[in-house]
């Protein structure tokens, strides 16, 4: 089975461009899946959850939201399941055949993109001209007007999906990211590879940044104590991986900062096992709240222990044994050097986090109540 679901995925690498050709298998549920993503995103909320259907047997089917032939495919699916889609005109079109077929209508999403108020969480007009901002509030009115349409949600995060439910007053259903089989087969061997090899003398810390400026200011929440770390603890040092604005940085932090490109998805496990200690902050808003836990369960993969804002994402980690939660400054800066001076102690929380995200936090385990949950909306949806 595994096998056959691995040739199935290989199909959608690299992430983009022309999606699927065609249904994976015969099996039922059959899920179409329309979206305009492309990279991460569509990695864990799409191909990730086709791995959780083709795991039970069921097939999908991914095509882009401007596709002429989304109506078309829709004739053929049990379930029309739009990840960030466009308000296309083939879209409606689609939604209009699955009406006409009594089919349900999903909308998922992993953050709070029909919002208006992200103008304002993600500092939109610091780094965005007005007529850019402008175009960015036309897609959230435009997410907005689609998202009233659906019959439910699938979100991420139980707190996204308690949001969604609130502002739409439409069902609202969790089905978490998950780290995929390939996910795990890039991380075996590099895991390996460290835990045979001695700790590093000197420490380093790691962030890793995503989307271009959207992470300067969550490292920002650490960097008071990452400061104090860097002055205390003999030869450590801050590392920051993929798009970040040095000169976001304190002018007296820049030159101790070491910075390293973007990397694909196929180099990232690497990257990250070259650190120590993974910094995961994130800016107290309802922006922040709503994501999900990536960051740990990629580091947790290669066992890197990992310090997280204690906020709703990263409360899935266990305080001093999976991970280290931090509220404020003296917070971040005590679970930092508690693992910056005890190598041992390190070692022993990223093997636990590993351990948590193998039994709880893959497309395997998720797999049957996802589908089920599919089975579910279609049985509803068909019965009135």
């Amino acid at each position: 089975m595994l096998n056959s679901v691995r040739r199935a995925l290989k199909r959608l690498l690299p992430y983009a461009e022309g999606y699927s050709r065609g249904w994976s298998s015969s099996g039922s549920p059959r899920v179409l899946f329309a979206s305009g993503m492309d990279g991460a995103p569509l990695r864990y909320r799409v191909t990730h959850q086709a791995e959780q259907i083709a795991l039970t047997g069921g097939s999908w089917m991914l095509v882009r939201d401007t596709d002429s032939r989304l109506a078309r495919h829709a004739q053929k699916c049990d379930v029309l399941y739009l990840y960030k889609a466009g308000l296309t005109p083939q879209v409606s079109e689609a939604i209009m055949e699955a009406r006409a077929r009594a089919l349900p209508v999903v909308y998922d999403t992993d953050d709070l993109n029909w919002d208006e108020r992200l103008v304002d969480y993600c500092n939109l007009e610091r780094y965005y001209s007005p007529a850019e901002v402008a175009q960015f509030r036309r897609v959230f009115r435009e997410a907005e007007r689609l998202m009233k349409t659906v019959d439910c949600f699938v979100a991420s995060t139980d707190y996204l999906a308690a949001a969604l439910t609130a502002h739409f007053g439409i069902p609202a259903y969790v089905n978490a990211n998950a780290l995929s089989q390939q996910t795990l087969a890039l991380a075996e061997p590099i895991y390996r590879q460290r835990s045979a090899t001695l700790q590093h003398a000197a420490v380093t810390l790691g962030y890793f940044s995503g989307w271009p400026k959207a992470h300067e200011s969550d490292l920002a929440v650490a960097l008071p104590a990452v400061r104090r770390v860097l002055d205390e603890v003999r030869g450590a040092r801050l590392r920051i991986v993929g798009h970040f604005d040095r000169n976001a940085l304190p002018a007296d932090l820049r030159d101790r900062v070491e910075m390293a490109p973007f990397v694909p998805y196929e180099r990232l496990f690497a990257e990250i096992a070259r650190v120590d200690i993974n910094l995961a902050p994130l800016v107290d808003n309802p922006h922040r709240r709503a994501k999900s836990a990536v960051k740990f369960l990629e580091a947790a993969l290669v066992g890197v222990p990992t310090v997280a804002s204690d906020l709703e994402p990263y409360r899935l980690i266990a305080h001093g044994r999976t991970g280290m939660l931090a509220a404020d400054e003296e917070g971040w800066y005590a679970s930092i050097m508690a693992l910056a001076t005890d190598p041992a102690r390190r070692r022993a929380i990223g093997d636990a986090a590993r351990r948590y995200v193998l039994d709880h936090e893959t497309t395997v385990v998720r797999a049957p109540a996802f589908v089920r949950l599919l089975n579910y909306l279609t049985e509803k949806r068909r019965s009135g």
